[in-house]
């Protein structure tokens, strides 16, 4: 492989401009300042710049030089091993995705020596370009050394034309600082595409390495199947024997079990509908005792008028409250309530009176229930008897209160 070198270099020409002498007048004569740069300090800045650019292209150079030797002996080692991967048995797949791979490479290296040399002509012109400018420089030297020698004669339309020559190699030098700059920049990104197919290659190594054990791991475990397969081939023959005999007996069970199914479903059947049966009975007695609890039976009532009674039942005629009672006229005429609706009841009465010794019943159809005294006294003082009563009650069962003897009754 060809080593290829080829130098950079950076120009950095500055020029500031000169101070020309300026003819005054004084008195009528003419007279002559000697303010102006000196064409030794523009020659000595224009040698450390050229010193500088010397410096740089030599160390261009080693860094070329390094990364080209570096490309070699990675690409000689690739083609080792691409020769070691021949005498080895490794599939064609394999084989032909390493040569696939290698090929990729080649044609990268390829392109990269194609950017090279495209490299390698754009810095000729600039280096001949950079010459032109070291001639246009060398005249403008001989230029201010005339000048020099001249002294105070000074040709104004060559000292323009001097000013316009430096302006020119001004704008020359900072092109030719850009130019520089730009092959850098090209320079690195080559660099940077060398280290990324050293990575390739790195990965397309380690990746040759694992394919190989793979295939060797391959090898052993089909020579260990093709005995299995062997052994394999006696059990299947005997399991086919056995499973002919197991597929006849289960048929034979697969029958019975259908009969017994079919058996076992008509009874289940049987019984639902049966269990059925008595759940929707069940439910509909829960249904008619749930509507019958629903039903609400009540009655709050007071005796509208105060007086003696004797014997007869006690009319509480005045209804403040009552739900469920559709029979209000009969009681109030009759003071005897009765059940309409059958159910368990609270009975509840509370009666005043200033008679010593009175006292009263609840009577449920003739029959009493319940006895009250109101109180014992020698005084005339009102005194209360209540009494609290529950009572299952059924349809048509009439309640009523009637006193013992007779005694004094408070209304209201």
């Amino acid at each position: 492989m060809a080593t290829k070198y080829f130098p950079l270099f950076l120009v950095f020409l500055s020029a500031h401009g000169f101070l020309l002498d300026k003819t005054q007048s004084t008195s009528g004569q003419s007279g002559t300042s000697n303010q102006y740069v000196t064409a030794s300090e523009f020659f000595d800045e224009t040698k450390a710049r050229h010193l500088e650019d010397q410096q740089l292209r030599r160390y261009v150079d080693k860094a070329l030089a390094v990364l080209t030797s570096q490309l070699e002996h990675k690409f000689d080692a690739l083609d080792q091993k691409f020769l070691r991967g021949e005498n080895q048995s490794v599939s064609s797949q394999v084989y032909e995705s390493l040569e696939q791979k290698y090929t990729d490479l080649e044609r990268k290296y390829t392109d990269l020596e194609h950017k090279y040399k495209s490299v390698n002509n754009e810095f000729n012109l600039i280096k001949s370009h950079f010459l032109s400018v070291q001639n246009k420089t060398s005249e403008n030297r001989n230029d201010i050394h005339t000048l020099k020698q001249l002294g105070n004669i000074k040709p104004l339309q060559e000292i323009q034309t001097l000013q316009q020559d430096l302006k020119s190699v001004s704008a020359q030098t900072h092109s030719l600082t850009v130019n520089e700059r730009a092959r850098s920049q090209d320079f690195l990104a080559l660099y940077n595409i060398t280290i990324n197919q050293k990575s390739a290659l790195s990965v397309l190594n380690a990746t040759s390495r694992e394919q190989l054990m793979k295939l060797r791991e391959l090898e052993t475990n089909n020579s260990k199947q093709l005995l299995r397969l062997g052994q394999f081939e006696t059990n299947t023959s005997k399991q086919l024997l056995r499973l002919g005999e197991l597929e006849t007996n289960t048929s034979k069970q697969l029958l019975r079990l259908e009969q017994n199914h079919n058996s076992t479903t008509a009874g289940i059947i049987s019984k639902m509908e049966s269990m059925e049966k008595q759940v929707n009975k069940s439910m509909s007695v829960i249904q008619k005792q749930t509507n019958e609890n629903a039903e609400r039976v009540a009655m709050t009532a007071h005796p509208s008028h105060a007086g003696t009674i004797s014997n007869n039942i006690m009319k509480f005629n005045d209804v403040k409250f009552s739900v469920g009672v559709t029979n209000l006229a009969t009681y109030k005429s009759t003071g005897k309530f009765t059940c309409e609706q059958e159910g368990l009841y609270i009975l509840s009465a509370s009666v005043m009176s200033h008679t010593s010794n009175a006292y009263y019943h609840i009577s449920l159809n003739g029959n009493y229930i319940s006895e009250t005294y109101i109180g014992q006294h020698s005084s005339s003082y009102a005194q209360t008897g209540a009494v609290t009563v529950i009572h299952n009650l059924n349809q048509n069962d009439q309640v009523w209160l009637i006193p013992s003897g007779s005694w004094y009754l408070y209304g209201g």
